[in-house]
C-alpha cells in the first residue's frame, strides 16, 4: 500500500488519464456551394476534393449541411476544388493562394492552465489517499472483531 502511495506522490503523470485537446484555428479557405435554383438551396453533404498546385489530391471530405467546406492550404499557387453531389451535379473552382494566405492563421488554445493541472493532480492524489485509508480502516475493523 505504501508503494502505491509513493508512486502516486512521485510519479503523478502515471495516474493522469489521457485526453483530447482542441485548438481553434482561424483563417483557412472556405467554399459555400449552392444549387442554382430560386431558393439557392445548399448542396449538403456533397463530396469535395481539393488538389494542390502540383496536381496531387490534398484533401477530401464532405460539405456540411449548409454546403460549406474549409481547408488550410500549405503552399502558395493555384488550388483546385471539385465538388460532386452524387446526383450528376458538380462544380470545379480554382483559387490562387498567396504566401500570406497559406497554412491558415492563428491558433487559439483553450487548454488547462498550470494552476488547473496542479489542482486536478492534488485532487486525484487526495482521492486515492482517501480510498486507501478507507480500505485500511475496513481491514482494521474486521481484525478487531
Amino acid at each position: 500500500m505504501k508503494t502505491i502511495i509513493l508512486i502516486c506522490l512521485f510519479l503523478p503523470s502515471l495516474i493522469f488519464c489521457h485526453g483530447v485537446e482542441c485548438d481553434i484555428i482561424e483563417g483557412g479557405v472556405g467554399i459555400e456551394v449552392k444549387y442554382d435554383d430560386i431558393e439557392k438551396t445548399a448542396v449538403s453533404y456533397a463530396e469535395v476534393k481539393v488538389f494542390s498546385p502540383d496536381g496531387k489530391e490534398f484533401q477530401q471530405g464532405l460539405t456540411d449541411r449548409f454546403g460549406r467546406f474549409l481547408f488550410y492550404p500549405d503552399k502558395k499557387g493555384k488550388w483546385k476544388i471539385e465538388v460532386n453531389d452524387g446526383m450528376g451535379h458538380g462544380v470545379v473552382k480554382e483559387i490562387n493562394i498567396s504566401e500570406e494566405e497559406k497554412v491558415g492563421g492563428k491558433k487559439t488554445e483553450e487548454n488547462f492552465g498550470l494552476l488547473q493541472k496542479i489542482v486536478v493532480g492534488i485532487s486525484i492524489i487526495w482521492g486515492f489517499t482517501g480510498v486507501a485509508f478507507y480500505i485500511l480502516a475496513k481491514k482494521n475493523t474486521k481484525t478487531n472483531n
